[in-house]
């Protein structure tokens, strides 16, 4: 299980791979929680919430391109640091590269015989009523206000 990966999946990969040398085990499922960051493209940064100096493509774009495969199974939830409008592009949850699977906005699959939910988003007390206002296409002067909280 990694924290927040912010797009990082290079070393998250090159860890597990020297764990799995180091340990003799394998490992066969990887569950990111949050701020996974999937950003293929430029565009992608400007609909992400963060200060500028955080904004960079990271790794993943490689991994959605094609150019690399996943080592591991690899199962996401959405943060709020997260390139909104991709993940509202998969709001039920598929596929965002071969082997990593974003679980959408709320989710569930099987894996063998584990069975593993999830909810992006975040919880804010004072949002937590208002209901998401945004709409595709994402602009970045109005996006990820409301789109990364979770209402019930």
């Amino acid at each position: 299980v990694q924290g927040c990966s912010h797009g990082e999946l290079d070393n998250i990969y090159e860890a597990i791979i020297q764990s799995e040398k180091e340990s003799g085990t394998k490992v066969d499922l990887l569950i990111c929680c949050g701020d996974f960051q999937a950003v293929r493209n430029e565009y992608d940064l400007k609909c992400m919430k963060v200060p500028k100096k955080h904004q960079h493509m990271a790794s993943f774009w490689e991994y959605y391109k094609g150019d690399k495969i996943a080592p591991v199974l690899t199962i996401f939830i959405g943060g709020n640091h997260e390139a909104s409008n991709h993940n509202w592009e998969l709001y039920y949850g598929g596929w965002v590269a071969p082997s990593i699977y974003y679980l959408g906005c709320a989710g569930v699959v099987r894996i063998g015989g584990l069975r593993i939910g999830g909810i992006s988003g975040i919880y804010k007390k004072y949002d937590y009523h208002k209901g998401h206002f945004e709409l595709p296409p994402l602009d970045s002067n109005e996006v990820t206000i409301t789109i990364y909280n979770y209402f019930f």
